[in-house]
């Protein structure tokens, strides 16, 4: 276990022990470690605690300098040369209890773990202020975009209307090669899992609740309220098919999975959900596995961030940021007044619906939609069918897309109930939006 004179810690303004040595733990370890040799930083790794012994990023450390390794929390807790703990254990269970002893030992934290921060931040931020720690989590948005400190230090969160990007790096890959290699989502999936991209299961990426949960913490920035993720609309990409980047593009659009916060008076309005994008629109024109961040005012014009949001080092980057700050004596800004604010319904929300409708070969089913559409005070702004989608031997389904008008979401849901029971329908119809 390390151990520093007095002497040796009065020379140090941040002592900084790590706990868990994956991908980004790894690379925060190695920030540091190299910060240390190229100048006297005023952030220094002083330890490193990684529960399983056969992690093989540990033995690299073991030859490093052994004298960092810790063996036990009760250890680092206990130990009052170390003043910060970088959590990079994952999960909510254990590092919910990690973060809670270590503030409560007097020990600042700093942590990258969205899903702990959108479940249980109100908590945790609850226990730092009670002991006067600080509880830093910029990592946990978008990696190295430093979007809280844009909110922190330039922005009067109170003029903010609107917030809006790409929160996830994976979803973002996917629909790129979708897009521009007419692959399918299997294929786009399993391409980037084996680019490192995404996880062997990739249910958080791929279903949203990644950006999800930093949608959750964005609002608290902005806001000061803590949503419970679930309140959040949400919606993924696993339901997409090669033909709807065909249409898309046939209409000047991109696919995007959008994040997306928007207050108007007392309302707010937050979703995940894949929408059509104009091409030329900054947004549209992000691919690969890149994030953005998109921040607009009442005082101000929009302000756009471009980077990427995971990762080892862009993330490990964005938390030894956050070791700068405490390092020069960082508070956090606390939410003292809470306006109240009603979350809107999803179903009042407005978008231009394209519906994607696979039916088997038959006379008048353009008519029927449109019936159900009128009977909904729905119109129909477009209807294409390409020729690659409509096999004249009736051996293949037959797809084409309709444009809507901007509707409520609510009377689209009601349509399409009736629209679902249709006989000539060989699925659900596929429904992607854009802003009206």
């Amino acid at each position: 276990m390390s151990s520093l004179s007095e002497s040796q810690h009065d020379s140090y303004l941040c002592r900084v022990a790590i706990v868990g040595l994956g991908t980004v733990g790894r690379g925060v370890a190695e920030i540091l470690w190299q910060h240390g040799k190229e100048n006297n930083n005023a952030v220094q790794l002083a330890g490193i605690l990684e529960r399983n012994q056969e992690n093989p990023n540990l033995a690299d450390w073991v030859q490093r300098d052994q004298s960092l390794l810790y063996y036990s929390i009760e250890d680092l807790l206990t130990d009052p040369t170390i003043q910060v703990i970088v959590e990079t254990v994952g999960g909510q269970t254990f590092a919910r209890e990690l973060i809670r002893k270590v503030l409560e030992s007097g020990k600042d934290v700093v942590t990258a773990n969205k899903d702990l921060m959108a479940v249980h931040g109100e908590e945790l931020l609850a226990i730092a202020e009670k002991y006067g720690r600080q509880l830093l989590f910029e990592a946990s948005v978008t990696g190295a975009i430093p979007v809280v400190r844009l909110l922190q230090d330039y922005f009067h969160v109170d003029d903010i209307e609107k917030v809006s990007g790409i929160f996830n790096g994976t979803s973002n890959y996917i629909l790129t090669e979708m897009e521009q290699k007419q692959l399918s989502f299997e294929i786009a999936l399993r391409q980037a899992q084996d680019l490192g991209f995404a996880e062997a299961d990739p249910t958080n990426d791929i279903a949203g609740y990644d950006a999800r949960y930093k949608l959750v913490i964005l609002t608290y920035l902005i806001t000061g309220i803590w949503l419970a993720p679930e309140q959040i609309t949400l919606e993924g990409i696993e339901h997409l098919e090669p033909e709807d980047f065909v249409y898309a593009s046939r209409m000047d659009r991109r696919i995007k999975l959008i994040g997306y916060l928007r207050r108007e008076a007392q309302n707010l309005q937050a979703f995940v959900l894949p929408l059509m994008i104009p091409r030329g629109d900054a947004v549209a024109e992000i691919g690969g596995s890149t994030n953005t961040v998109s921040i607009q005012g009442r005082f101000s014009e929009e302000i756009s961030m471009v980077g990427k949001g995971a990762g080892s080092l862009p993330t490990a980057s964005a938390l030894v940021a956050d070791l700068e700050k405490i390092s020069r004596g960082f508070r956090l800004y606390s939410h003292r007044l809470v306006k109240q604010y009603r979350l809107q319904p999803f179903e009042e929300y407005i978008f231009r619906h394209t519906l994607r409708i696979t039916v088997k070969d038959k006379p008048g089913i353009v008519a029927q939609i449109g019936k159900v559409l009128a009977e909904h005070e729905i119109n129909i702004y477009a209807l294409e069918q390409l020729p690659q989608y409509h096999q004249k031997n009736g051996s293949h389904p037959v797809i084409f897309t309709i444009t809507l008008e901007a509707c409520q979401e609510a009377l689209l849901r009601k349509a399409l109930e009736k629209i679902n029971k249709a006989d000539f329908l060989l699925q659900p119809v596929s429904v992607l939006r854009e802003i009206a």
